[in-house]
C-alpha cells in the first residue's frame, strides 16, 4: 500500500487509568482534521458503556420528594446517582442498597455483585442525620451509548414507585485533537495529528481507541465494497391475474399489494369485505400460492454457481471453467444445452455433464433443450 506522505508511526505521550495522549505522523496535508475530526465525533457518540437508568427508593413515591432523617432531597440524590462509574459484564443489571443510621452514604456502600463494578465508590450519594433514619434502594443498570433522557429509558413492568432518570452511557468524557506540522517529513505538505482522550475510569482509552478505530473501518469497510443493495419493491395487485372487479374491490379498501393481501387473505379479514365471497377467496388464494412458488424458484435460479458446485458434483477446475464462460448462477447454467456445456468453449467431460443433468433434475429442473437448428 502507498502512503502519500510515508506511513505514519504512532508516538505514546501519555497514559493512564483515564487519560491517553498519542502523536500520529507523518499525515499528508489535510488528513490530520479529517482523522481527527472523524475519531473525535465517533468517541464522543459512540462508545458503548453503562449507566443507571431507574431507581426505586422505598417508601418514595416520585422525585419531587425528600426522606426522613436524610440532608439531601431527591433531586439532588437522583444527580449524585448519575455520577457513578460502572464497569459491568451483562447488558442489564441491578445493584442494592441498605444503609441505617447516621452516616454519610458512598457508592461502594452498594451490596456487591459479581457482574460489576464500581469505579468511584467514595463518591458521596445522600447523607443520614439521624440514627432513626434508614434508607433502601435498588438501582437498575443497562448497557448503552450516548446520552438518553428520563422518557427514552421508560420501560413497561417495574413497580409503580419506580424512578426513571436521565443517563449518560459514554464511558468518554472529551476528545481533544490538534494539527500542526510534521517532525518526522517538514514539507509544506506534511502534517501530524496530536490526540487526546479522557475517559470516566469504566474503560481504558486504548479500548476505547480501538472500538472507535473499529467502527470507522466498519463503514468503511461496506463503502470499499461498493455492494449496492436493490430496494425491495411491493409487488401490486394490479399484477396478478385477478378480476378487474375484485381488484377495484381491493383497491378501495386499501389492499394494493400482494403482503398486504397476504396478511388479510390469513387474518380472515378477506370474509368480511362485501362484494367477495368464498369463491373469490378460494380463487384469490390459488393465486398467491402459484405466486409463491414462482418467486421460490426465482430466489433458487439466482443462487451462486460456487455454493452449488459440491451439490452438482463440479470439481474446482471445472468450476473455474464455467466461471472463466461468464456462468455465475443457477440460472445461467440451465440455459446452457448440452452440446454448449461439451464445446470448446467449456469442454466438460460427457459424465460430468451426465452428473450435473442428474442433480437438476432432482431439482425439477433441466439444461436447455437443442433447437432442431442446433442439432
Amino acid at each position: 500500500m502507498e502512503y502519500l506522505a510515508g506511513k505514519p508511526k504512532i508516538k505514546l505521550v501519555g497514559e493512564s487509568n483515564n487519560y491517553l495522549k498519542i502523536i500520529l505522523d507523518p499525515l499528508y496535508k489535510g488528513y490530520g482534521i479529517t482523522i481527527g475530526n472523524l475519531l473525535r465525533r465517533i468517541l464522543l457518540s459512540s462508545i458503548m458503556g453503562y449507566g443507571i437508568y431507574a431507581i426505586e427508593i422505598k417508601d418514595v413515591s416520585h422525585e419531587f420528594s425528600t426522606i426522613n432523617n436524610v440532608y439531601e432531597d431527591i433531586p439532588e440524590i437522583i444527580y449524585n446517582i448519575k455520577q457513578i462509574v460502572i464497569r459491568g459484564k451483562l447488558d442489564r443489571d441491578k445493584i442494592h442498597l441498605f444503609v441505617k443510621g447516621e452516616k454519610d452514604v458512598k457508592a461502594g456502600d452498594f451490596d456487591p455483585n459479581p457482574n460489576l463494578e464500581i469505579v468511584n465508590p467514595d463518591l458521596h450519594l445522600f447523607s443520614i442525620t439521624d440514627k432513626k433514619g434508614e434508607v433502601e434502594m435498588v438501582a437498575h443498570i443497562k448497557r448503552g451509548f450516548g446520552y438518553l433522557i428520563e422518557s427514552e429509558n421508560k420501560e413497561p413492568g417495574f413497580p409503580i414507585n419506580t424512578i426513571f432518570i436521565d443517563t449518560n452511557f459514554s464511558p468518554v468524557k472529551k476528545v481533544n485533537f490538534e494539527v500542526s506540522s510534521s517532525d518526522v517529513a517538514p514539507f509544506p505538505k506534511r502534517e501530524k495529528l496530536t490526540l487526546e482522550i479522557y475517559t470516566n475510569g469504566s474503560l481504558s482509552p486504548r479500548e476505547i481507541l480501538r472500538d472507535g478505530v473499529r467502527i470507522v473501518s466498519y463503514y468503511m469497510d461496506i463503502i470499499g465494497e461498493l455492494k449496492v443493495e436493490e430496494e425491495k419493491k411491493e409487488v401490486g395487485i394490479e399484477l396478478l391475474p385477478l378480476s378487474s372487479r375484485i381488484k377495484k374491490i381491493l383497491l378501495n379498501e386499501g389492499i394494493n399489494n400482494v403482503n398486504v393481501l397476504k396478511k388479510e387473505l390469513l387474518s380472515g379479514g378477506l370474509k368480511e369485505i362485501k362484494g367477495i365471497g368464498d369463491k373469490y377467496i378460494k380463487e384469490i388464494e390459488e393465486i398467491l400460492k402459484s405466486y409463491s412458488e414462482e418467486k421460490e424458484e426465482e430466489t433458487f435460479l439466482e443462487r451462486n454457481i460456487e455454493e452449488l458446485a459440491s451439490e452438482l458434483s463440479i470439481s474446482m477446475e471445472d468450476l473455474n471453467i464455467l466461471k472463466l464462460g461468464g456462468i455465475k448462477t443457477l440460472r445461467d447454467l440451465v440455459n446452457l444445452s448440452i452440446n454448449d456445456l461439451m464445446s470448446e468453449r467449456f469442454n466438460l467431460s460427457q459424465k460430468v455433464v451426465k452428473k450435473i443433468e442428474s442433480k437438476l433434475k432432482k431439482w425439477n429442473l433441466s439444461l436447455r433443450k437443442e433447437s432442431n437448428n442446433e442439432t
